[in-house]
């Protein structure tokens, strides 16, 4: 399960986070001020989730690929 959260972390996030507004609908009795702090999470956390990808992102650019090496592609015709 842990394997799974670490992987799909982001997508699980995503979910939960498009449940809040159907939620709100659902129960259209909670005061707006209860949802304030559940608003700065979500962006919070969408922050750090944001910073993590670009980081992943911009490490797998300096790497070479496999593809890069020239006998891949044998003698030019």
């Amino acid at each position: 399960m842990k394997s799974f959260i670490e992987r799909h972390g982001v997508r699980l996030f995503a979910a939960l986070a498009a449940l809040v507004p159907f939620l709100v609908a659902r129960f259209p009795g909670v005061d707006w001020e209860a949802l304030v702090p559940v608003a700065a999470a979500l962006l919070g956390i969408g922050e750090v989730a944001q910073r993590t990808e670009d980081t992943k992102t911009e490490r797998a650019r300096y790497e070479t690929s496999p593809l890069d090496r020239a006998d891949l592609y044998g003698p030019e015709e």
